[in-house]
């Protein structure tokens, strides 16, 4: 069980790079589209995000991650992409801990998965259609935020 929550959140966090063959056997992140309505709203996005995070990688279940929450994560990356999937592990941990204190907090997810939506939201309508998440998606696995 440990293990296949670990090959998911490699999959959700390290999408850059990995072959299809390594995609598919990691499995697919989740689908933010919480209601199944066919498009995606901040709120949406932003929960999704942070069950994601938290729940894959939170192990005491306090609501945020620890640096040693994530290791397991990045050494799961060395495995299956060497040096440059560990290096960008911790590239994405110094985006995610956004203040530097070795903790990523719920607050600090939101924050950056509302960036990513805004950015993603090209039509400025505040819900995301199949295209620009698609588009999200694509820019995420070539090393976009």
């Amino acid at each position: 069980m440990r293990r296949s929550v670990l090959l998911w959140a490699a999959t959700l966090l390290l999408g850059a790079g990995v072959a299809p063959a390594q995609a598919q056997m990691l499995g697919r992140a989740p689908d933010p589209d919480l209601n199944r309505d066919g498009v995606i709203t901040a709120a949406e996005y932003r929960q999704a995000q942070v069950r994601s995070m938290t729940g894959a990688l939170d192990r005491n279940k306090d609501g945020q991650v620890t640096r040693a929450e994530f290791k397991p994560l990045e050494d799961m990356a060395r495995r299956f992409r060497g040096e440059g999937g560990a290096k960008r592990a911790a590239a994405m941990w110094d985006q995610a801990d956004a203040d530097r204190n070795g903790v990523v907090t719920t607050a600090e997810i939101q924050s950056a998965a509302d960036r990513r939506f805004a950015r993603a939201d090209k039509d400025g309508d505040g819900r995301l259609d199949k295209v620009e998440f698609t588009s999200l998606r694509q820019s995420r696995a070539s090393g976009g935020n």
